[in-house]
């Protein structure tokens, strides 16, 4: 038995399209048959994921996943980093607001702080950048692998196989 997007549809077609016959062979039901009965098709293996194909798909599949965990971690990180800068651009302006002109230490404090913002804005841009990057690894890894591994058949044997091998791997790991 396989199991795939394509596969349903084909599956929906096909019952779409043995509908019609059945309904055609109905209204025909009269007239005897001059055709030899048709004989079943073997199951193609033409398309069919051998099973370390499968494997390896399943592997890729569970490394984007953790890739996937990463990133959104990642950005949760980063929108705090963001608030907090956003934070201190509000506190320095509203400091430069009450600041008298003709004080210095006050001037001094302000930038000091300014180049603390900076610095943390500076971490950020680095991050987001180092993040964009990742993101765009992920997303062509993923694009990979929905290619190699979603328009291919596979059969569910194979699959509950390396289920098994990887849930007996998980017992002896630990």
């Amino acid at each position: 038995m396989t199991n795939t997007p394509s596969l349903r549809i084909s599956l929906a077609a096909a019952l779409v399209l043995a509908a019609g016959a059945l309904a055609e062979s109905a209204l025909a039901a009269d007239a005897p048959s001059k055709a030899a009965p048709a004989k079943p098709a073997p199951k193609s293996r033409a398309n069919l994921m051998t099973r370390d194909e499968l494997r390896a798909c399943m592997n890729e599949q569970d490394r984007l996943a953790k890739i996937s965990t990463e990133v959104q971690k990642e950005q949760l990180a980063l929108d705090s980093q963001l608030a907090e800068v956003k934070k201190m651009d509000a506190e320095l302006a509203r400091k430069r607001d009450t600041l008298d002109p003709a004080d210095a230490a006050g001037k001094q404090a302000i930038t000091e702080e300014e180049a603390k913002r900076d610095g943390v804005a500076e971490t950020y841009n680095t991050r987001l950048r180092a993040l964009r990057e990742q993101g765009k690894t992920f997303d062509e890894g993923r694009a990979a692998w929905v290619q190699r591994c979603t328009t291919r058949d596979y059969d569910e044997l194979d699959e509950a196989a390396i289920m098994r091998e990887r849930k007996k791997a998980a017992g002896a790991a630990k």
